[in-house]
């Protein structure tokens, strides 16, 4: 089961039949909240109506608890993990932060009984949903033994809940936990011309690199797994989503610069003109390869990217997306491990030229990486078997 098609996949869907391993996204639609957990987990028991569930990854040694309470029972987010830590037997010291505008609670914890064997050790955390009256308590464990091999897939995982709408284009609660200054640094950006002060936070930069060590420390306990395609396209939606929180008021502040100019170059179809004047713009980015270690990521953090740090092709088509989707441009991008390549997609109804097909949307490829002048839809003869392809469907 693949990426490019984006299935959203209803809890009590999932619970009619134990055992059933999933990918994709997981939405509930009565609750109100989406996790884009890692692939591989297994549901093993749960409410039909997807208030509770018990999930076992096939390979990596981590399980998941979920159960929604409703304020009734629980008032607030550490009430109910308070609550939740009871009921299982479990300790460990929680803390309360501010994310989404709500007030969620995040605990390191230890859990022993009868349920389980041995000590588990993991984290938990509880998120307010807006939707209903209710609160989504998850926890993510493994044997204590070994837990400290998998936490960064644990805070992964926690760090994918979505709560509402807005919450699949920021950053996610163990990174707002970690990164919560409010402080601003100057940027200024030159597109087609124009000289363009916007801000990003202070603490972008340490942020989306936190997120990629994290995310790429997941991704590399699927490459020999049959999961290595979901895991990479993953790999870059939790990238793309901090990004996405990151670069807003640039987006903004970009649009606002150039859309009097994109209407005078194409009248018809302003946005073209605009996907072609930001392709331009990355295509002077200065070039390097981050990483030439399998341990490390080879990917440079957008926030540095846009401050004038060297980037390579992953980077700029993703940064490219994500700003054309602020835009209302629909926009994705596309990796290959054939070509060890990324490019841009933008859907630019009538606008001739080569495109890849994606979640049943034809988007006009953009080679951030090529020569300035490359216009959109122009691709490398010697990359054009569309089968070698994979995309990542943004929100």
């Amino acid at each position: 089961m693949t990426m490019t098609l984006r299935r959203f996949f209803f809890l009590a869907c999932l619970f009619f039949t134990a055992h059933a391993a999933f990918a994709d996204f997981l939405t509930s639609e009565k609750y109100g909240y989406t996790i884009d957990f890692p692939e591989g987990f297994t549901v093993l028991d749960g409410e039909e109506d997807g208030s509770s569930a018990l999930l076992e990854h096939q390979f990596v040694k981590a399980n998941v608890m979920l159960k929604v309470w409703d304020t009734d029972t629980y008032k607030d987010a550490k009430a109910a993990l308070t609550g939740t830590f009871s009921k299982l037997g479990a300790e460990g010291t929680i803390e309360t932060l501010r994310w989404r505008n709500q007030t969620c609670a995040l605990s390191q914890f230890t859990m022993q009984n009868a349920a389980v064997q041995g000590v588990q050790s993991g984290w938990a955390a509880a998120y307010p949903l807006p939707l209903k009256k209710s609160i989504l308590v998850l926890l993510v464990y493994s044997e204590q033994k070994s837990a400290w091999h998998v936490e960064q897939f644990i805070l992964s995982t926690l760090d994918s809940v979505m709560i509402d709408r807005g919450s699949f284009r920021e950053c996610g609660l163990i990174t707002q936990a970690a990164f919560n200054s409010s402080e601003k640094k100057a940027l200024t950006v030159e597109i087609a011309g124009k000289r363009i002060k916007s801000h990003i936070g202070a603490e972008d930069a340490q942020a989306s690199q936190f997120v990629i060590d994290r995310e790429f420390a997941v991704f590399k306990l699927y490459v020999n797994s049959k999961y290595w395609k979901e895991a990479w396209q993953r790999f870059y939606r939790q990238i793309a989503r901090d990004t996405f929180g990151r670069t807003k008021k640039l987006a903004f502040d970009i649009s606002e610069a150039l859309q009097a100019e994109a209407r005078v170059k194409d009248k018809e179809n302003p946005d073209a003109a605009i996907a072609q004047m930001l392709l331009t713009w990355t295509q002077g980015f200065p070039y390097a390869r981050q990483s030439a270690s399998p341990d490390k990521a080879d990917f440079a953090n957008i926030p540095s990217v846009l401050l004038g740090e060297p980037s390579d092709c992953d980077s700029r088509s993703l940064l490219l997306a994500v700003l054309l989707k602020h835009m209302n441009i629909d926009a994705c991008f596309f990796i290959s491990s054939a070509y060890s390549h990324a490019i841009a997609g933008a859907a630019l109804l009538g606008k001739a030229g080569q495109t890849i097909s994606a979640d049943g949307t034809e988007y006009l490829v953009g080679e951030t990486t090529a020569a300035k002048g490359t216009t959109l839809g122009m691709m490398d003869a010697a990359m054009q078997d569309r089968s070698k392809w994979i995309p990542v469907i943004l929100p």
